[in-house]
């Protein structure tokens, strides 16, 4: 599991893969005073073929995300979310993806962009309701099966933003 408690955020994640190996990815870093990204991910399949599908996308997720800034990348999560799509499609290997969800929380207004690929839950405490409401995204195809432009043409992977309460 994986618990981030910080002055203006809190955020907790649990995963247990199915075998000792497995294609299983939560992550988050902090951006700079403001900004934090988190990553949720599961690489098809399991084992090894899956792990290397989970290590290509942790790897383009810490890459992208080494030199953020607001001014330099914004809000753009499809950008990373297309060049991790068609880095697993263009491997070739038949029937892998990735399901992603990416979070981009601005700590200051609580606004959280999100963009996603084959997998559209978010579940968001509410401290109001003293419970985890669930957020349905728009549907989106995995990452890898089809090359980005294909994907833009039925819509491509959409950016979408909704607003975190104290609590």
């Amino acid at each position: 599991h994986a618990q981030l408690q910080d002055k203006t955020l809190e955020a907790f994640g649990y995963y247990e893969g199915a075998s000792g190996v497995s294609g299983d990815y939560f992550d988050y870093k902090k951006l700079d005073d403001r900004w934090y990204i988190f990553i949720k991910c599961d690489a098809s399949g399991h084992g090894v073929p899956a792990a290397l599908i989970m290590t290509v996308v942790a790897t383009f997720f810490r890459q992208y995300f080494e030199n953020w800034t607001f001014k330099s990348k914004g809000t753009r999560l499809n950008e990373l979310i297309s060049q991790i799509n068609d880095f697993i499609e263009s491997l070739g290997l038949r029937g892998k993806f990735a399901a992603i969800i990416l979070c981009l929380v601005d700590t200051q207004t609580g606004d959280v962009y999100m963009c996603n690929a084959g997998d559209n839950i978010v579940h968001i405490y509410d401290r109001d309701i003293h419970s985890v409401k669930t957020l349905t995204l728009p549907a989106a195809p995995a990452a890898g099966p089809m090359p980005s432009f294909m994907v833009d043409m039925k819509g491509g992977f959409k950016i979408e933003k909704t607003k975190l309460k104290k609590g």
